[in-house]
């Protein structure tokens, strides 16, 4: 094991505790550390705290300060006070970024939760984008990635500044099946011809037939959709592509529609996938932990009820009209995403959530 590979085990191993940490149980439990620790006599264990100590140091002179606390903690086995250390997660994050109104001076409240920031004036905005856009064009260089870095930053913390380079989804990779599907949507969309198909609904977890008139087509975070009307239902639908299968065009009279006059795909361009529906919206909160809900918030995603909770989180009310999407989104977030209201979409994520565990068990 390489030096930054055991440095990163040390510091992912403090993150991840909340209570402080006795210097026997991180050489106990951290790898590098743990291989030469257990089992080991009284001269080997000596070198492993010198080496524990080395590393410290190391650290420190790279910012990362790995200090005792001052009060120290009573070791459970031994009855008496041991040094044991703990890192604050907020601590290992660069300071955000905020623009200071014209005439006003950006003044935050002191707050132990409130996460460090670097106001900035409008004018400098300007000038530090237009630096650091110039720089990002010296490429495999140093100075450009780094200043290509800035700029991911600046999109992250002020996404309402146009900074320019902003951090943006991959498609993912479609095969032959998707293919031969678009194609045939394609063609029906400009020639106004219904198609038939097999859909995969995944909130029933099956494949249903439905004939579709398809109105247009669009990229949404990743994934092409088909926006039309469904028979079956007779009302608006959206479609996920990849989920169809065996698109063919009816033929004749039956397969013949007109599009409605007052139909833009623009209309749909912008939502989020639980809001690609036409069904009535339910307002759904949820809360976010830092630092995904920075992410949430600089994407533009629900409205800010609580913009900063005690672990640097947010609250976020949301227009659900997809519950299934909507859960599905946030069930990769983990514990990082707690929906507050209302019980019954709380109770569907639990479920979801429960689903997941149960294929792992």
């Amino acid at each position: 094991m390489t030096k930054t590979e055991r440095w990163l085990n040390l510091l992912a191993f403090l993150l991840d505790h909340r209570c402080p940490v006795t210097r026997e149980d991180i050489l106990s439990q951290v790898e590098d550390y743990k291989s030469d620790w257990v089992g080991a006599n009284e001269k080997t264990r000596e070198s492993v705290r010198r080496k524990f100590e080395r590393d410290k140091s190391e650290l420190k002179a790279l910012g990362v300060a790995i200090e005792p606390l001052k009060n120290r903690v009573m070791a459970a086995h031994a009855g008496q006070e041991v040094e044991a250390y703990l890192l604050k997660p907020k601590d290992f994050y660069l300071p955000y970024l905020e623009v200071a109104a014209r005439g006003r001076t950006v003044r935050r409240p002191e707050h132990p939760y409130y996460l460090p920031s670097l106001v900035l004036d409008p004018a400098d905005l300007q000038v530090l984008r237009r630096a650091a856009e110039r720089a990002a064009r010296l490429a495999d260089t140093p100075l450009g990635a780094a200043a290509r870095s800035a700029l991911r930053k600046l999109s992250f913390d002020l996404p309402e500044a146009d900074p320019g380079e902003r951090e943006r989804a991959f498609v993912a990779p479609t095969g032959p099946e998707f293919g031969r599907a678009f194609a045939a949507l394609r063609d029906a969309v400009e020639q106004s011809r219904a198609v038939r198909c097999r859909y995969y609904a995944i909130g029933r977890d099956q494949e249903e037939p439905r004939v579709i008139e398809p109105y247009g087509l669009m990229l949404c975070w990743g994934h092409w959709y088909c926006v039309g009307h469904s028979r079956e239902r007779e009302a608006m639908r959206v479609f996920r592509v990849d989920r169809m299968k065996d698109v063919s065009a009816l033929e004749g009279k039956p397969g013949e529609f007109a599009v409605p006059k007052d139909f833009r795909i623009g209309a749909y361009l912008n939502r989020a996938p639980w809001e690609l529906s036409e069904e009535t919206p339910v307002t759904a909160r949820v809360r976010f932990a830092f630092p995904q809900s920075r992410w949430v918030i600089g994407e533009g995603l629900g409205r800010v009820v609580q913009p900063l909770t005690e672990d640097g989180g947010a609250e976020v009310e949301f227009a659900v009209r997809v519950a299934d999407a909507f859960v599905r989104w946030l069930l990769p977030l983990g514990n990082a995403a707690q929906i507050l209201e209302p019980l019954a979409l709380k109770e569907q994520l639990a479920a979801a959530r429960a689903a997941v565990r149960e294929l792992y068990d």
